[in-house]
């Protein structure tokens, strides 16, 4: 009698010739990190090595850069696109915390890779993920991790706060003008002349704008060697360390995971040092010139009406039949939009004013078509972004030629590190070419990154920004909302049948009637 055989393909894949990888970071750009790193790259090929049944794909490995988000390391995620494409089997690692430092995002990455077969290692904590009971182990040693980050950070910020009370505390920023010497700052006088230049010129009646154009003029350049712009001029203007003084926690650090800075408006305490340092300019020159700076501030926001504060659309609407843009007009107590040119003269061209109520009814619907329609377009539109972008990347041949090169430059700073440690070279023979591979190393790895940036990157994102907000609203719009129009309209173009067709975050277009 003829019998079933049942092929399990889970066990199929284990018999067969693993194709597995390793993920190593080091978390500190300090002088040993080279070291570090060729070690860890040493020890995962050794490993793969030794075991028959598997084969080896490639060593990642993020330098200098922080395991507390998994978006600001892009070896982790070249890594996590190869599994995508089915080209990795198994992921080898130190730990948890060298993983991941967050639990959502350590759960996260672990699901998805288990669903497409992918199994993670955890050395240190004997996990393999795609092992039952893992998960509830998984979830345990995350914490850990996590718990670890927050705690290593609060008493970070503890000891801050307690040199900020003894007034000991040194920002290790210096800002223009000054220079940071044994845990002080001192002034640097080619840029502390120009300090003491835009004091003195905008005390005389000179804006911001003026200084700035000024100093272009003369050729002075700023800190990083750019153009000189209002918003730096009223920095410097506004900023105590050039009298002297210091306020420490101007920003702060979210205490959970990811950390955030954020500007600190009376979360957290503030410190004073007075007299911390020698100032540029004397108190009195800067409390003038911030006397000044308030006082026209005020004078132009009392000078601000509600009219102007009405016109939103101003620069958004453009007229299809011409290309203007449209303007404002107010006619009888009524606000209305129309053609510049139109405005100028009928026969420049044939379009008619349109009711503000009506452009913002166009944009009431679309808004609640897009939130509660039936069916869910921005969403579809990122999932054809993505597909896209994911065949784009699969394709691309230099890309893959860039990583060959990696991985051969790898083995050759892998062979390197041999040879030094059996005394084969010279110290400064090892060090100058451990400098140059990781030089090469750098530039390729730079390269890829760009030859897989996709044009679709920035209309994926600006989907996802468009999906966010719309999110956001829990119930059909009701009225117009300035901040959500403001988030999602990039553009609006009305023809003269009374169509307006929005053009939105990410490029979609919607067209309403009015």
């Amino acid at each position: 009698m003829a019998e079933v055989t049942v092929i399990n393909q889970s066990q199929l894949k284990e018999k067969a010739l693993q194709r597995v990888c390793a993920y190593c970071r080091v978390s500190r750009s300090t002088a040993d990190q080279l070291n570090s790193y060729s070690r860890q790259i040493r020890a995962y090929t050794e490993m793969i090595n030794r075991n028959p049944g598997w084969q080896m794909v490639e060593i990642f490995a993020d330098e200098g850069i922080t395991g507390t988000s998994a978006e600001k390391r892009p070896e982790f995620q070249r890594m996590i696109r190869m599994c995508e494409m089915r080209k990795i089997d198994r992921i080898i690692t130190k730990s948890i915390s060298r993983f991941a430092r967050n639990v959502k995002e350590a759960l996260e990455y672990v699901r998805k890779l288990k669903v497409l077969g992918v199994g993670v290692q955890f050395e240190k904590e004997g996990i393999y993920t795609l092992s039952m009971g893992d998960e509830m182990l998984l979830n345990t040693f995350a914490a850990i991790a996590e718990e670890e980050s927050v705690e290593i950070a609060i008493r970070l910020r503890n000891a801050n706060r307690k040199r900020m009370a003894d007034g000991d505390f040194v920002d290790g920023y210096a800002p223009y003008g000054f220079r940071l010497v044994d845990r002080k700052l001192v002034r640097y006088d080619p840029e502390a002349q120009i300090v003491e230049r835009i004091f003195s010129a905008y005390l005389s009646g000179k804006s911001t704008y003026e200084i700035a154009r000024m100093l272009n003029e003369d050729g002075i350049p700023s800190r990083e060697n750019n153009t000189w712009k209002s918003t730096a001029i009223k920095y410097i203007l506004k900023n105590e360390k050039y009298k002297g003084d210091f306020l420490c926690q101007k920003t702060y650090h979210t205490d959970v995971l990811p950390f955030k800075q954020k500007r600190n408006y009376g979360q957290e305490d503030q410190y004073y040092i007075e007299d911390s340092h020698e100032g540029i300019v004397s108190r009195d020159v800067f409390d003038r010139a911030n006397e000044i700076m308030t006082a026209r501030r005020e004078k132009i926001v009392s000078g601000k009406t509600a009219e102007s504060e009405e016109r939103f659309f101003t620069g958004k609407i453009v007229c299809h039949e011409c290309g203007a843009f449209f303007n404002r007009k107010k006619s009888n107590g009524a606000v209305y939009w129309a053609c510049a040119k139109h405005l100028e003269s009928r026969e420049l061209c044939p379009s008619h004013y349109i009711r503000q109520e009506r452009i913002e009814d166009a944009f009431i619907t679309m808004v609640n078509k897009l939130r509660f329609g039936k069916e869910n377009i921005i969403s579809k539109s990122i999932a054809l972004l993505e597909e896209a972008k994911n065949a784009g990347r699969r394709g691309n041949g230099q890309a893959f030629d860039a990583s060959r090169q990696i991985a051969d430059l790898n083995s050759k700073l892998l062979m390197l590190e041999q040879l030094n440690t059996k005394g084969y070279l010279a110290t400064e023979v090892y060090q100058m070419q451990s400098r140059e591979l990781t030089r090469k190393i750098s530039e390729l790895k730079r390269d890829r990154s760009e030859m897989l940036t996709s044009a679709l990157d920035g209309k994926l994102a600006g989907l996802k920004e468009l999906e966010s907000a719309i999110s956001s609203l829990t119930e059909p719009l009701g009225s117009f909302k300035k901040s959500l129009f403001d988030d999602i309209v990039e553009r609006i173009t009305i023809d003269g049948k009374d169509n307006a067709e929005f053009t939105v975050k990410g490029g979609l277009r919607f067209t309403e009637s009015l």
